[in-house]
């Protein structure tokens, strides 16, 4: 199987002949930006640099993807939130929000120019010379904000929070707004040539809004957006998701990502066979700050357990030891005697 074919197999509960084994989170780190020049915040607004950092995580660490763009503010910034540029290992973030002063006043409609507007062009055209230069092969993994964490940035995320117990009928008016605004980004990057959308939706974890909310908020918007988008989806939600395990196996997405902090086992059990799971080695414990051998027994535990595509369990910290990360590819090697 090529890699493309074989992550797709994996997130649709397809036979493969081994584990894939790749980043649906950001993957950007300084030791790939020291190889390559392609750095930030510069390789945030550059396309030929974006590409450049997302073609050496494939071909220096080993993942079988190739995955843009490298932080959650693309699409709020072309929404109207002013972001800070951020540096070499710090990522850009959201410094305002446009809706705070005049709440209420959310946009009904997708903008006519939204995918002129900001670095939505950068990405996209990002995602051309990934398909235009590769020959196939090799899955292009687009990433971007979910609904939940688009309405709560649109408008400050304290306040969404109160509101979505005192104006309920406001919050639901920004969810759906955002809704809209991610199905018509996703399906952009789609056209562009991506094979994978990431649905990177932290604001929607238990850690932040109830497991009803979940249910009655955020699941509906999630059902809907799996028959409107026009590719294969992964959902990640950052923390621990066991109290929404049941929920997530029916967003209808085709795989959902997982923290470590979430256990495999069980989230196979609540899952079944509904979704797949994509993860879930520690971002923040072991490839941050473990050893290669640490990644190698996380790793390896991740397979025996059953996770469909081998994983970090969110993004890479820019300063992750580059030995680390690669020592996922090997475990995935070792495991299936390559």
């Amino acid at each position: 199987m090529t890699q493309k074919d074989r992550l797709i197999a994996a997130i649709r509960g397809d036979d493969v002949d081994i584990t894939p084994v790749a980043s649906i989170t950001q993957t950007g780190i300084e030791e790939l930006m020291d190889a390559t020049g392609a750095v930030w915040p510069e390789a945030h607004r550059d396309p030929e640099k974006m590409t450049a950092l997302a073609r050496a995580a494939h071909d220096i660490i080993g993942f079988e993807g190739l995955r843009v763009p490298y932080c959650l503010t693309v699409l709020l910034e072309a929404l109207g939130c002013e972001v800070t540029e951020g540096s070499k290992t710090r990522q850009p973030s959201i410094k305002s929000h446009p809706y705070k002063k005049e709440s209420e006043n959310i946009p009904a409609e997708v903008p006519d120019d939204l995918l002129e507007r900001g670095r939505i062009p950068v990405v996209l055209e990002s995602i051309r010379m990934l398909a235009r230069d590769d020959d196939g092969t090799v899955p292009i993994i687009a990433g971007a904000e979910g609904p939940i964490t688009v309405a709560s940035d649109l408008l400050e995320v304290t306040t969404f929070m109160k509101w979505s117990i005192k104006k309920r009928d406001v919050i639901e008016r920004y969810v759906d707004y955002a809704t809209d605004v991610v199905v018509a980004y996703a399906n952009a990057l789609f056209d562009a040539g991506a094979d994978v959308f990431a649905l990177l939706d932290p604001v929607a974890s238990p850690d932040l809004l109830s497991p009803r909310d979940f249910e009655k908020l955020i699941l509906p918007r999630y059902q809907e957006m799996s028959t409107r988008l026009n590719g294969d989806v992964v959902l990640h939600i950052c923390g621990d998701v066991t109290a929404i395990l049941p929920q997530l196996a029916e967003t209808g997405f085709a795989a959902i990502s997982i923290e470590e902090k979430t256990n495999l086992v069980e989230a196979k059990r609540a899952f079944q066979n509904k979704t797949r799971i994509v993860g879930n080695v520690s971002t923040s414990r072991t490839i941050f700050r473990g050893t290669p051998t640490e990644v190698l027994d996380e790793s390896a535990m991740a397979l025996q357990k059953g996770t469909d595509v081998l994983a970090p369990g969110c993004g890479l910290a820019p300063t992750s030891p580059i030995d680390n990360c690669k020592a996922m590819v090997v475990a995935r090697n070792d495991y299936f005697d390559l």
